[in-house]
């Protein structure tokens, strides 16, 4: 009886799914979906996998053309609002 009832409330519940914006094309795409930048303590944006860097992220699509227009664009130093400079693995 229990099991049941647990089971009807999980299908009602709603689940919540974090929409970030690429900041390099504009797309937005659940958080999964995209890259996540940090700064470290030299301020170097570097990718941050795990996402449990402090501070600011800023996301990006996967895609090669978004990465390719990040490096070429200052579109890093606006969403961190100082100047960055990019680590060598992106």
């Amino acid at each position: 009886m229990l099991i049941a009832l647990k089971k009807r409330l999980m299908r009602n519940k709603r689940v919540h799914i974090p929409i970030r914006t690429c900041i390099s094309c504009g797309a937005k795409r659940s958080k999964g979906e995209l890259i996540r930048i940090a700064l470290n303590s030299r301020g170097v944006a570097v990718h941050d996998i795990n996402s449990k860097t402090k501070g600011r992220g800023a996301y990006v699509c996967p895609n090669a053309s978004c990465l390719e227009v990040l490096k070429n664009s200052k579109r890093l130093s606006r969403a961190f609002n100082t100047e960055v400079f990019m680590a060598n693995d992106f």
